[in-house]
């Protein structure tokens, strides 16, 4: 069993195996609460009775649909019902949605109880598990949440081998971001070959070196949304539907789009990178035209100040925030989708 850690000692521990038998050897907690939606009901609900015993569980249906209010009413009266209280420890099995949702009821009821992350698809292992943040959508994505870090993170690199292609597909698409953002070694790695539990280790120490710098999203951490902003505008769109995997490979190239007006990019590597993207089998142009209401999306997005602030890249491995006004982000969004 591998244990990857940081510096920090804040961050909480990651660890990665191929087995869930030794998710007993570091608790001693006799009372559990699984939280599970149905894809893995169905898949692995006899898998898991085998390693928990006397515990109570709740099934969630499949989707984005899940994050609202509603969802979250309903938990919160099953947990007040089943009595689970703080001698509880939630273990929260699913991918990123489940993560997400989840994860933001443990830490608003009583005050937060302790909750730990099983994820079971590739992004969700080695992205949004990580980094304590929890949301619900609220008339627009993530627009309730907070960051509250669960006890530990167990990743199970076997078990991404049952996704959806598709699915799986999507999770490559952050592992190429963090190589454009931090590691050149990895960006190369990727060409070559696709050990993949060698890409998880290093993409989750990756996130949790960025994350352990600033907990808070403060000023540094906001790295990480490297072509977010452009993505959940094209994610969250009534024409076309894009899964998040195709959407954040589409915000990168206009990233990459960007920065290539702003610095000397080389033709050379902005070739390696669309390549890289078309190894993987993602999309690299958007055909959706952008309407108003998508462009307002944009404007508003969270990740904005007073000014539009956009993370752009000046080499592999090397990124910067750049102010953009208005009117130039809008000609610069008209020509991307005529290219």
């Amino acid at each position: 069993m591998k244990l990857i850690k940081t510096k920090k000692n804040f961050l909480i521990n990651i660890y990665l195996n191929n087995s869930y038998k030794k998710i007993n050897n570091f608790l001693n907690i006799k009372n559990y609460l699984l939280i599970f939606d149905y894809n893995i009901y169905l898949l692995f609900f006899n898998f898991i009775k085998i390693h928990f015993k006397k515990f109570k569980f709740i099934i969630f249906p499949y989707g984005e649909n899940v994050k609202n209010i509603n969802s979250l009413k309903i938990f919160w009266k099953y947990m007040i019902k089943k009595k689970i209280n703080k001698n509880y420890i939630t273990f929260i099995i699913g991918g990123g949605v489940m993560g997400d949702f989840a994860s933001y009821a443990c830490s608003s009821y009583f005050r937060g109880i302790k909750h730990c992350l099983l994820p079971t698809s590739l992004l969700s292992q080695i992205d949004s598990s990580i980094g304590g943040k929890n949301a619900i959508n609220f008339f627009s994505k993530n627009t309730l949440g907070n960051i509250n870090f669960s006890i530990f993170i167990f990743i199970n690199y076997s078990i991404i081998f049952y996704m959806k292609k598709n699915e799986f597909k999507d999770g490559y698409s952050e592992i190429i971001k963090y190589s454009l953002l931090n590691c050149k070694k990895l960006f190369f790695y990727l060409y070559k070959k696709n050990n993949i539990k060698k890409i998880i280790i290093r993409s989750c120490y990756i996130k949790s070196k960025i994350i352990s710098q600033d907990y808070y999203e403060i000023n540094f951490r906001s790295v990480l949304n490297l072509g977010h902003t452009y993505a959940h505008c094209i994610e969250n769109n009534n024409i076309k539907k894009f899964t998040h995997g195709e959407s954040v490979s589409i915000g990168i190239i206009f990233c990459i789009f960007l920065s290539s007006f702003f610095y000397n990019f080389k033709k050379t590597i902005i070739k390696k990178i669309i390549f890289l993207f078309l190894k993987f089998n993602f999309f690299i142009k958007n055909n959706l035209k952008f309407s108003n209401k998508m462009i307002n999306k944009i404007i508003l997005d969270k990740k904005f100040d007073n000014k539009i602030n956009y993370i752009l890249l000046k080499k592999i491995g090397y990124c910067i925030k750049k102010n953009l006004n208005k009117k130039i982000l809008i000609i610069f969004l008209k020509k991307f989708y005529e290219i």
